[in-house]
């Protein structure tokens, strides 16, 4: 089965991300020349969107060929069967049942993190208390931070990392679950992975040029995050001229980094990154349409536990008091298809979270996400 970013032009925005009442988004025809020839396959060109692509819909009976050689995109045949090979793609993945939602269990050994700065350290009676919290709570990965990443937060040096990180590996490897770092710097991943960690928590959507070769090195994986700009200044980047697509286009390319590297497919997790570089709505609007960035073909995370976007709507809580909030959103991206859920708790919200996605996948208990 081709996947999106085996088509042709794939560094090309517009991928394509289902939208309402059964219409698709994906890149502009360009020309009437074009748009007869997409009608021919049977591809119908419906509108224009606000960041340059087009609102497609798809006659049900279409049959479009996806083996397609590279060729030139201001051909307006070539570029029919161009767009139409990524609808077809696009519908392809959204018909794959996605993974069993896994729960990964957040750690955090900083003093500033949001909701639970300085309450846990890098080794201790609180880790371990922690630690054993989270495994009754269900837990599948410990993900282990010891840079707050807040709105407004300044990088931590590598080396503090590492020395607030490496005993609380040492501590928790005997609980026998997978430890995810949550990191942006290569080094930090680096000495981790050396002490005994098994996956990766970029942020940054691998921003720093030595994290991705790294992973390929290593063959572990890594989940990879969309965030403009870093922590101290993303919030000055919360402009999508398309949101859904924007997101979809620029995950892509983090993808493209991956791929390039040489990471495979089944190493990498795709985080739209709520919370980071959006708004309090465009949050709301990601959790709600979690499941068409299924269409790009890899498996999601979503990390909505005890973020600002749910404030006002629940303006008596604290963000340590949010965990209701979370597992409401949780639930909504778990059954759109999220493979992995990042949340503080896990408990009886959890198991709402995977009733929830089991009656979205009746299959879903036959398929099991590979850690």
């Amino acid at each position: 089965m081709v996947k999106p970013w085996e088509l042709p032009w794939a560094e090309m925005p517009h991928h394509a991300v289902p939208l309402d009442c059964g219409t698709w988004r994906g890149p502009s025809p360009l020309s009437a020349a074009c748009q007869g020839a997409l009608a021919a396959i049977g591809v119908v060109e419906l509108e224009h969107l606000a960041d340059g692509s087009s609102c497609y819909g798809v006659m049900r009976a279409a049959e479009i060929p996806v083996e397609l050689e590279y060729g030139d995109l201001e051909n307006p045949a070539y570029r029919a069967q161009w767009i139409a090979a990524r609808l077809a793609v696009g519908r392809e993945m959204m018909a794959l049942e996605p993974a069993a939602p896994q729960l990964l269990g957040i750690i955090n050994l900083t003093e500033d993190s949001f909701s639970d700065g300085g309450q846990v350290g890098p080794e201790g009676f609180a880790l371990a208390s922690r630690a054993q919290d989270l495994a009754v709570d269900q837990v599948d990965i410990l993900d282990l931070g010891a840079e707050s990443t807040r709105p407004g937060a300044e990088a931590i040096p590598n080396q503090v990392q590492i020395e607030r990180l490496l005993p609380a590996i040492e501590q928790l490897l005997p609980l026998g679950k997978p430890l995810s770092i949550d990191t942006r710097s290569a080094v930090v991943a680096a000495a981790c992975l050396d002490a005994g960690a098994s996956m990766i928590n970029d942020v940054s959507g691998l921003a720093d040029p030595g994290m991705a070769p790294l992973i390929a090195q290593r063959g572990c994986k890594v989940f990879a995050m969309h965030m403009r700009g870093t922590p101290a200044t993303m919030q000055e980047h919360c402009h999508y001229d398309f949101l859904m697509g924007d997101l979809a286009d620029e995950m892509m390319q983090i993808a493209r980094v991956a791929f390039d590297a040489g990471i495979d497919p089944d190493q990498l997790v795709l985080d739209p990154g709520i919370g980071f570089a959006k708004t309090a709505s465009q949050c709301r609007e990601i959790v709600a349409k979690f499941g068409a960035l299924r269409a790009l073909g890899l498996p999601l995370l979503a990390g909505p536990s005890r973020k600002s976007f749910m404030a006002d709507l629940l303006p008596h809580c604290r963000p340590n008091q949010r965990d209701g909030g979370s597992f409401g959103a949780a639930a909504l991206c778990a059954s759109q298809g999220a493979s992995f859920l990042r949340l503080h708790r896990g408990g009886g919200g959890w198991d709402a979270i995977r009733v929830a996605a089991a009656c979205a996948f009746p299959n879903q208990s036959m398929v099991t996400a590979k850690l």
